[in-house]
C-alpha cells in the first residue's frame, strides 16, 4: 500500500509541475509588495499571497495548510510591527514551498524540470553556480548535491545564530536555519527532527539559554553533510512524506492524514494519546462523535481539548478587537482582525467543530464571510459574532444559547451589509416628508401645536441619524472619503454615547408632546383647571361646555 501510494505521489507531483510553477510566481509577486514600514499594504500582499496559496493549483495540502498558517501569524507580526518575526514567517513560506518546488524538480523532466528549478532557486535563495552544478545531471545526483548545498546554508544559519548580539537577531537566523532544513527533512540519511529546531526557537523567545542546543544542532548537521558528500553512493530516496512540518512557534500547523478511509473504532481509538482519550471521554457526546473530534484534533496538531478552546479563546479576542476598532470609526483595522479572526477558524476551530455540529459550523463560517464583506459594519454585527463563536464552545459541552441567538444570527445573514444601508437611507430620506408635513400643520404662531411640532421632529431624528450615519460608512468605503467614517458614531448601534442620545431624544418627545397636548386639551375646555387659566389669557369662557357649530367655527378661526 504505501509503495502504492508513492508511485502515484510521484506521478502526480510531475503532473502538477507546471501549476506549482504559476503558484509560486504568483505568490513571489504578492510578498514581493509586504513592506514592514507600511502595515497597511503589507497586511494588503499578505492577503493577495493567501488567495494565491488557496486558489492555486500543484501543492499539496499538508504544504499549504503549513504555509498558510505561517500566513497568518505574519499578519500578527505586521501588527505589532515586528520586523524579525515578519522576515521570518515569510521565509518559513518560501520554503514550505520551496519543499514543494524540490519534490517535484527531482520528479519532473525536461523542461519543466527547468523551471521549477529555477523557482526553486529563487524561493530558496540557491546560488547560481548551485543551480549550474545540477542541472542535467540524474535525479539521485541532483539530490545528493542540492542536499549539500542545503545543509551548508544550514550551518551557516546556525553559526550567524551563535554569533548574534541580540535575541531578534538570533531567532531570525535560527528561523532561516529551520526553514532551510524543513527543504531536506525527509533525506533519509537526516539525524534530525523538527522539533529540536522548535524546542530551540521556544527557548530564544522565553530568554533562555539557547546556545548549547545550537552548537549540537550544527555539529549534526556539519556531519551529516560529511556523510553525504563522503558517501561513494546513496540509495534512492523513498517517495515523499505526507508530513507536516512543524512551524515556528506560536503557529499550530494542521496535519493531513494520509489517502484513504480513515479509520474508525478500536483501530482509530489507538491513534489517540492516551490522555486525548480521557479527556473526550468526558464530553457529553455520542462515542463516535467523540471519537471523530479527537481524530480532527490530532490532525491539527493539538493535543488537547482545553487547548483547543483556547483558540477559540484567541479568535473571540481578535472578535474584540475588531468591535473597539468599529466603535472607534476605525473599519479598515476592524476588517483586518476579522479576517484574520476567519483565517483561523478555518483552519483551526470549523474543522473540529464540523464533527459535532456540522450545521453550526457551517453557519458561523457564511457568517464570517458576510461580516468580512459587509458595508458599514456596526458593534452589534460583531456582537453577534461573538454569540456565534460562544455558541460553538456551548454545544461542545451540550449546551446552547437558544432560539434567541439563532434568530438574531438568521436575521443578521439576511440584513447584514447593504440591505440594511439601504433600509435607513430610505427611512431617512422619506422621513422628511412627515417633517414637511408637520411644518405646515403645526407651523402656527400657537405655542402648543409647536411644541406638538417639535415632538414629532425629536421623534424622526434617530432615523435621521441613522441614516446619515450608513451614509457616511457609504462615501467612506465606496466613495475614497475614509473621513466620513466618523459619521458611523452616530448610529444607536454603534456606541454608548448615541444610544443615550437616542433616550434622551425620547424623553425629549414625551416632554414636548405631553406638554403640547396638554395646553390644547385645556384650549378645548377638556381640562377644568387649565380652561380657566386660558379663559383669564384672552380666550371667552363659555357657560355651556358642549360644542355646537358656532363654537367650532370660532375655533376653526383662531387656529
Amino acid at each position: 500500500m504505501r509503495g502504492w501510494l508513492a508511485l502515484v505521489l510521484a506521478f502526480g507531483l510531475s503532473a502538477l509541475a507546471a501549476p506549482l510553477a504559476t503558484l509560486y510566481d504568483g505568490l513571489e509577486e504578492a510578498l514581493r509588495q509586504v513592506r514592514p514600514e507600511d502595515p497597511s499594504r503589507t497586511l494588503a500582499a499578505l492577503d493577495r499571497a493567501q488567495g494565491v496559496l488557496r486558489q492555486g493549483e500543484g501543492l499539496p495540502p499538508v504544504i499549504r495548510d503549513a504555509a498558510l498558517a505561517n500566513l497568518q501569524e505574519a499578519r500578527q507580526a505586521a501588527l505589532r510591527r515586528s520586523s524579525a518575526d515578519l522576515e521570518a514567517r515569510l521565509f518559513l513560506v518560501r520554503h514550505l514551498v520551496g519543499k514543494a518546488l524540490y519534490d517535484g524538480y527531482l520528479q519532473a523532466q525536461g523542461a519543466e524540470g527547468e523551471a521549477l528549478l529555477a523557482r526553486l532557486a529563487r524561493a530558496t535563495d540557491l546560488p547560481q553556480e548551485a543551480v549550474a552544478e545540477v542541472r542535467g545531471l540524474p535525479p539521485e545526483e541532483a539530490r545528493r548535491r542540492l542536499e549539500a548545498r542545503y545543509l551548508q546554508l544550514l550551518a551557516q544559519d546556525l553559526n550567524r545564530t551563535l554569533g548574534a548580539a541580540s535575541r531578534p537577531e538570533a531567532y531570525l537566523a535560527l528561523a532561516r536555519a529551520y526553514a532551510r532544513y524543513l527543504v531536506v527533512q525527509d533525506s533519509p540519511q537526516s539525524p534530525l527532527r523538527a522539533q529540536e529546531f522548535v524546542r530551540a526557537l521556544a527557548r530564544i523567545s522565553a530568554g533562555e539559554e539557547f546556545r548549547p542546543e545550537v552548537r549540537e544542532l550544527r555539529e549534526r548537521v556539519l556531519a551529516w553533510r560529511t556523510a553525504l558528500l563522503q558517501a561513494p553512493g546513496v540509495p534512492a530516496p523513498p517517495a515523499p512524506r505526507a508530513q507536516a512540518p512543524t512551524p515556528a512557534p506560536p503557529t499550530v500547523t494542521p496535519r493531513t492524514p494520509p489517502p484513504g478511509a480513515p479509520p474508525s473504532g478500536p483501530e482509530a481509538e489507538a491513534l489517540l494519546t492516551p490522555a486525548l482519550r480521557e479527556e473526550i471521554g468526558f464530553l457529553p457526546l455520542p462515542e463516535e462523535v467523540a471519537l471523530e473530534l479527537g481524530l480532527a484534533l490530532q490532525r491539527l496538531a493539538i493535543p488537547s481539548v482545553v487547548d483547543w478552546l483556547g483558540v477559540v479563546n484567541e479568535v473571540r479576542s481578535s472578535l474584540a478587537i475588531a468591535l473597539l476598532h468599529v466603535q472607534s470609526g476605525d473599519p479598515a483595522w476592524a476588517r483586518t482582525q476579522l479576517r484574520y479572526a476567519h483565517e483561523q477558524y478555518r483552519l483551526l476551530i470549523q474543522p473540529v467543530a464540523r464533527t459535532y455540529a456540522p450545521e453550526l459550523a457551517e453557519r458561523a463560517d457564511r457568517l464570517f464571510l458576510r461580516t468580512e464583506g459587509a458595508l458599514g459594519l456596526r458593534t452589534v454585527d460583531l456582537a453577534v459574532l461573538l454569540g456565534e463563536m460562544q455558541e460553538i464552545e456551548e454545544r461542545l459541552f451540550g449546551n446552547t444559547q437558544g432560539l434567541w441567538h439563532a434568530l438574531q444570527v438568521q436575521v443578521q445573514l439576511l440584513t447584514l451589509g447593504l440591505p440594511r444601508a439601504v433600509f435607513f437611507l430610505l427611512a431617512a430620506a422619506l422621513a422628511f416628508f412627515p417633517l414637511y408635513l408637520i411644518r405646515l400643520t403645526f407651523g402656527g404662531r400657537n405655542v402648543y401645536w409647536n411644541l406638538l411640532g417639535l415632538a414629532f421632529l425629536f421623534l424622526v431624528l434617530p432615523i435621521l441619524a441613522e441614516g446619515l450615519s450608513y451614509l457616511g460608512s457609504v462615501l467612506a468605503e465606496h466613495g475614497g472619503l475614509p473621513l466620513l467614517a466618523a459619521l458611523a458614531n452616530l448610529s444607536i448601534a454603534q456606541a454608548l454615547v448615541p444610544y443615550l442620545a437616542w433616550g434622551l431624544t425620547v424623553f425629549l418627545v414625551v416632554a414636548l408632546a405631553g406638554a403640547g397636548l396638554r395646553g390644547i386639551a385645556a384650549q378645548f375646555g377638556l381640562l377644568k383647571e387649565r380652561g380657566a387659566e386660558v379663559a383669564a389669557g384672552g380666550w371667552e369662557e363659555r357657560a355651556s361646555t358642549g360644542l355646537t357649530s358656532e363654537t367650532i367655527v370660532e375655533w376653526d378661526e383662531e387656529f
